[in-house]
C-alpha cells in the first residue's frame, strides 16, 4: 500500500483494520515518487523530464507538500529522503517498506534512514504538519454540534 508523510489516508481505516487482525502493511513508494527526495522545487515540476510534469500517479497538494519539504530539511541530518524513511519506519505499523531507487547513491542514502532516529518533537512536528483533514460526516457533525452549541451558548 501506499503509505507517507505525504499519503496518510491509510490511518483512517486500514492500518486500523490491519493491526485489529495482526497484520501489517508492506509499504511502496515511501518517499512520494521521489517527492519527498527533496529534490524537486517548484520551478522544477514545470521541468519536462521530471515524473511530475505529466504523470501524477499520487496526487496531492504541492504547495503544502513543498511547505513540509522545507520543514523536513533543518531535521535532517543527510536528506530529506532519510527523514521521510525514519518517519514511515518509525511507525509500528508498518512491517517492511519497498525503496524504488534507480541510482546506488540514492540507495545507499535511503538505507542511511535506518541509523537516523528522529527525536519526539521531529515526529510530533512531522505528524502535525500531514494530520489527515476530517472527512465526511465527521466534520459535518461537528460543524453543526459546534454551530448547535454556539446558538445555545448565545
Amino acid at each position: 500500500m501506499n503509505y507517507s508523510l505525504v499519503c496518510r489516508d491509510v490511518e483512517r481505516d486500514v492500518i486500523p483494520m490491519m493491526r485489529r487482525y495482526g497484520l501489517g502493511p508492506t509499504v511502496w513508494s515511501p518517499l512520494a515518487s521521489g517527492f519527498l527526495s527533496g529534490k524537486y522545487t517548484r520551478e522544477s515540476l514545470k521541468d519536462p523530464d521530471n515524473r511530475y510534469s505529466g504523470f501524477d500517479l499520487l496526487p496531492f497538494n504541492k504547495k503544502q507538500r513543498f511547505a513540509l519539504v522545507e520543514q523536513m530539511r533543518p531535521i535532517a541530518k543527510r536528506s530529506v529522503a532519510q527523514v521521510a524513511l525514519a518517519w514511515r519506519l518509525s511507525k509500528k505499523a508498518v512491517t517492511s517498506i519497498i525503496l524504488g531507487a534507480t541510482k546506488l547513491h540514492q540507495l545507499e542514502d535511503n538505507l542511511g534512514a535506518v541509523r537516523l532516529k528522529l527525536t519526539p518533537e521531529d515526529m510530533a512536528a512531522l505528524d502535525e504538519a500531514t494530520t489527515l483533514p476530517k472527512v465526511y460526516p465527521t466534520w459535518f457533525i461537528e460543524q453543526l454540534v459546534d454551530g448547535e452549541l454556539q446558538k445555545a451558548l448565545g
